[in-house]
């Protein structure tokens, strides 16, 4: 497993600082510069925001690429440990989790951070936003889910 670490203090401050921002979700939409402290954008896909929270949570150490299929492969290219998702929608230390819904024929992917059940995430219909766990509907697709600290 690589040694990536993403202080949680440092994570939070950055998710809690975008969740003010008001941006909201659109398909295919990214922030032009995840370099920027305060990217200027309307809205976000979820690919494109997990992209710079990770970039910042990470101190500009862990740069994913675009789109949740290549930041998936990207984690598994780089060796991080697969996890169970019921066990890690339970787990209650301050571990940071990413985790993707591959996509379907009728359904695009999904990737979001998760942290003591809750998400950290661009979701459609909210933007920017947390929420506990994931709809149980998404249960009956498979999840996958790895420790990035």
């Amino acid at each position: 497993m690589p040694d990536f670490l993403i202080p949680m203090p440092n994570l939070e401050h950055h998710f809690r600082m975008s969740v003010l921002w008001g941006v909201s979700y659109r398909l295919g939409a990214k922030f032009d510069d995840i370099t920027a402290e305060h990217p200027i954008a309307h809205h976000v896909d979820c690919s494109g925001y997990i992209r710079w929270l990770v970039f910042h949570g990470s101190g500009g150490v862990l740069h994913l690429p675009d789109g949740s299929v290549n930041q998936h492969a990207f984690i598994q290219q780089q060796m991080f440990s697969a996890r169970d998702y019921s066990k890690v929608l339970s787990n209650t230390s301050d571990a940071v989790y990413i985790c993707f819904l591959r996509p379907t024929e009728r359904k695009a992917g999904h990737v979001w951070l998760l942290r003591n059940g809750q998400t950290m995430e661009s979701r459609s219909g909210k933007g920017i936003s947390t929420r506990r766990g994931v709809l149980l509907k998404l249960l009956f697709r498979p999840i996958y889910c790895y420790r990035l600290n």
